[in-house]
């Protein structure tokens, strides 16, 4: 992406920024932390900046939309009113504002829990028009797909994919043989909170006298070759009791990591011309990335950390609460759990896209986990339904995405220009893995990083155990598509 292309973006969320309200209160994984007083500039003209959809007007009665999830995630989506949350009023406003618009009530259906799959299959096969947008598990949404439960987005009317709120780079992945089952836009911003990609403590590279992150993303030096230069090395036994602690300064640290695969641009499935799936997931670059990847994670070496599990996101075991208390140059994870672990921190911190495997990978690339939305083949009107998940896609996109950045960079927005630029890549350039969300339970080959290096580092021997039975729902994933 050019240099030009997210200095427009910026320039445009920042435009729409100054819509935004300020508050705050506690929160644990979820945004209802504290986003700060430090406003943008609201003297900003927001003439040029607001962006148009090509939605038609229409007044559809105070008809209830009706919109599934479950009561922890919702928020993402949804609210039912303002709190003094900065994110949760922007949400409130977005919603109110589609509302207004097209005479509806948003409406609230509770699924008992985001994974609990069956409650969303019931209805549909019961013939109900329950609900009509459900947002859901990712892969158990990838899942129900395949048993024919939702539209085609394709197929909707006023869905505009051409329109910034629907991400390229997701939109081009989760589309197989010219279809597509799953949204993944800024209706919710979920998908961006459940971006992973790298947190940097700036306090730290300037200590250690290294190049600027931000120079090195501009310069396309930012790459994995880089990441493990500048972390190898770092390790400091601050309390100088001679043992590897969680008080020790480190280079770099993850735990509990998802999406490592597609973010360095690997898919375990490929795509042929025709549209067709076909295994992919061991291959040179593969073999060279994952020898990469356990030399440098799988070694005894005390500045770097690897684990898959710990006791909670934010638990003393977590990167996450490393990383906020000012013991790590880098931490890899979702940008949603580190803001959460950086409320209450004091450190000069700085978010970064995912490094490139090497300089000749075109873009940089962020990947997410997903709460997609899905549009039940039960719907009466899908005329009205593909209305307003569009008005919505498009009031989040102006409304609370800019918030988000706000909240991201504690108050910085108008006066750090470099993590507004690095926001933005990850912003434009996110992706849903279709190899996850295809997979079934657990995410199949996709999940390859996360297992080969928790099972001893043996990418062959895992690959061979695993290869018949992937092959085997590429099949029935290729037998759908090319049927319906």
């Amino acid at each position: 992406m050019t240099t030009t292309k997210k200095i427009l973006l910026a320039a445009s969320l920042l435009g729409v920024l100054t819509f935004s309200a300020c508050g705050g209160s506690d929160g644990a994984d979820s945004v209802t932390t504290d986003a700060g007083t430090q406003g943008a500039d609201t003297s900003a003209d927001t003439t040029e900046a607001y962006i148009a959809d090509d939605l038609p007007e229409a007044d559809y009665e105070g008809y209830e939309f009706r919109i599934m999830c479950d009561p922890v995630y919702v928020e993402f989506i949804y609210s039912e009113g303002e709190t003094g949350v900065q994110i949760n009023d922007m949400v409130y406003e977005a919603n109110r504002n589609v509302e207004e618009r097209y005479n509806v009530n948003l409406t609230h259906i509770e699924q008992s829990a985001w994974d609990k799959m069956d409650e969303v299959r019931n209805l549909i096969l019961a013939g109900d028009d329950a609900f009509d947008i459900a947002f859901t598990h990712d892969s158990g949404a990838g899942s129900l797909a395949l048993e024919g439960m939702f539209y085609n987005l394709y197929e909707v009317p006023h869905l505009n994919f051409d329109q910034p709120w629907w991400p390229k780079y997701s939109v081009d992945s989760i589309t197989i043989n010219d279809k597509m089952y799953l949204i993944s836009n800024c209706i919710s911003y979920y998908g961006f909170h459940a971006t992973r990609t790298i947190f940097f403590n700036q306090d730290l590279i300037s200590k250690y006298d290294m190049e600027s992150p931000y120079d090195l993303v501009y310069n396309n030096q930012w790459t994995l070759d880089k990441l493990i230069e500048m972390s190898k090395n770092v390790y400091d036994d601050t309390n100088g009791n001679g043992t590897v602690d969680y008080t020790d300064i480190r280079g770099f640290a993850m735990t509990v990591p998802y999406c490592l695969f597609e973010n360095f641009g690997f898919e375990a499935w490929g795509k042929a011309d025709d549209g067709s799936l076909y295994l992919d997931t061991y291959n040179d670059a593969s073999i060279a990335l994952m020898d990469k990847l356990v030399d440098w994670l799988c070694s005894d070496n005390p500045a770097v950390y690897y684990s898959n599990k710990h006791t909670g996101r934010q638990e003393a075991d977590s990167s996450c609460i490393w990383f906020s208390q000012g013991n790590l140059l880098f931490s890899y994870g979702a940008i949603g759990h580190h803001l959460v672990s950086l409320t209450s921190s004091d450190i000069n911190y700085g978010i970064l896209p995912m490094p490139k495997v090497d300089a000749s990978q075109e873009d940089y690339i962020c990947a997410c986990t997903e709460l997609p939305g899905v549009i039940p083949i039960t719907v009466s009107d899908i005329d009205r339904t593909g209305m307003i998940v569009e008005a919505m896609s498009a009031e989040a996109y102006r409304t609370v995405y800019p918030n988000y950045y706000e909240y991201a960079l504690k108050g910085r927005y108008a006066t750090d220009e470099d993590s507004v630029r690095m926001i933005d890549i990850m912003f434009e350039n996110r992706v849903l893995s279709y190899s996850y969300i295809f997979a079934g339970s657990g995410g199949g080959l996709q999940q390859v990083v996360n297992n080969v290096l928790t099972q001893g580092g043996n990418f062959s021997s895992y690959y061979e155990k695993n290869a018949t039975k992937e092959q085997t729902r590429i099949d029935l994933v290729n037998e759908y598509f090319a049927e319906n």
